[in-house]
């Protein structure tokens, strides 16, 4: 168990967000953790419903709790959270800290002995979540490139796995899934406005200290499986009726370092995540070839996926005229305007970071995760990111590679 604090007065609230982070031995427990976490979030054996938590937390001054789900590569992360007001800013200063903390301990390590007809319910509720994917069609196209991408891995499945194992779910499959939870890597963050809480990690130790199991540490987790990419880039075809159609295209990094995390974060700004950048002028404004495009890097995959809503009689020249500006990118042909407002984006998106205890508390976790860094917070990645030259985005695209070209609804042949 490892306790970080994050410390910034501007805040009313304290956030403590308890992670248990973990490899997965196969893609079925995406399912199982799924529900499991769906359950945990509304019973323990204090409080036998969620309208119980409820009323209790309001007698917390409104304290916020719930159970969050997600994958930093291919590890999973479960993560029990709750905010609380910090005890200056309420009446007579009451302390809510200690009641914080047990009611924390009670929903994680007091789980009730869950009846059949809660497991149905909570199965129902993630069988909706996996079923609804394909109502947001440019989601689930991108969806669908990363399962292309990474196939056969945790991150190739989809966050609430998958419908033929959610069914198959029981309380045997839920009791043998949450004892491998508890096994699991802990880490707590402590975010918000820490004034008068100096103590606050060693009030954590008191009461969650003895439940401290875990066998490794973040540093030993394998988030990167790594995937083998054969030959040209495959072409999937999911057909439907409808006039647009979602193109995603999936491009891997090859020999990523982590020194390369700046350039490649800039390299994505430069390729699409700005209104300046070459998918958004070239294909989107000047082309009309698509009415929305972007990319998106995954740092802990070493991929990064296109995504472009168009119209499927423009599905060629979509496809070429975005390949373009991934070669443009490799030979360097980079506007100043493009390369300064590409660094700009950046460095302001990571000075937003600061204006949230939870996007805090989650940057530390991916970079402790990803670096093996405790100290590495927003002005050293400022830093770092300020020092990224041309040359430098130039290296990494030319590690870059278009490995899946994912389609959904369909293309007209010319």
């Amino acid at each position: 168990m490892k306790i970080y604090k994050i410390n910034n007065d501007k805040f009313k609230s304290i956030y403590i967000s308890y992670n248990f982070t973990m490899e997965l031995g196969n893609t079925k427990a995406l399912s199982n953790n799924a529900v499991l976490a769906s359950l945990m979030a509304k019973t323990s054996k204090k409080y036998e419903s969620q309208k119980q938590i409820e009323q209790y937390l309001n007698l917390l001054y409104g304290a916020n709790y719930d159970v969050n789900i997600e994958k930093y590569g291919d590890l999973y992360n479960l993560e029990f959270r709750i905010e609380f007001i910090n005890k200056k800013f309420l009446p007579n200063k009451e302390e809510l800290l200690n009641n914080i903390l047990e009611f924390l301990y009670e929903m994680i390590y007091n789980p009730t002995d869950w009846s059949e007809a809660n497991i149905e319910r909570e199965k129902e509720f993630i069988l909706e979540r996996i079923n609804e994917r394909k109502d947001e069609k440019l989601r689930y196209g991108i969806q669908k490139a990363e399962e292309l991408m990474c196939k056969d891995t945790p991150f190739g499945t989809y966050l609430y796995g998958e419908e033929n194992v959610v069914k198959e779910i029981n309380k045997e499959i839920l009791k043998q899934t949450y004892q491998e939870l508890i096994k699991s890597c802990v880490t707590i963050i402590v975010s918000g406005n820490l004034t008068e809480y100096d103590d606050i990690d060693k009030k954590i130790i008191d009461v969650f200290g003895k439940q401290d199991i875990s066998k490794k540490t973040l540093a030993e987790l394998n988030y990167n499986i790594k995937n083998n990419y054969d030959g040209k880039a495959e072409e999937v075809i999911e057909y439907q009726d409808t006039v647009q159609s979602v193109l995603s295209i999936g491009l891997s990094v090859e020999n990523c370092n982590p020194n390369d995390f700046y350039a490649l974060n800039l390299y994505n700004a430069i390729l699409g995540t700005t209104p300046s950048s070459k998918l958004f002028q070239n294909v989107r404004e000047k082309a009309s070839l698509a009415y929305t495009v972007r990319s998106r890097f995954y740092r802990f995959k070493d991929i990064i996926i296109i995504y472009a809503g168009i119209n499927k009689d423009d599905y060629k020249k979509a496809t070429e005229l975005i390949i373009n500006q991934i070669d443009d990118i490799k030979e360097g042909k980079i506007t100043q305007e493009e390369f300064t407002s590409a660094k700009d984006s950046l460095m302001a998106d990571l000075l937003d970071w600061k204006d949230s205890k939870i996007a805090m508390a989650k940057m530390k976790l991916s970079n402790i995760i990803s670096f093996n860094d405790d100290y590495l917070e927003v002005d050293k990645m400022r830093e770092k990111m300020s020092k990224v030259t041309l040359q430098d985005i130039i290296n990494v695209a030319n590690k870059i590679s278009v490995r899946k070209i994912f389609v959904l609804g369909g293309v007209v042949n010319e």
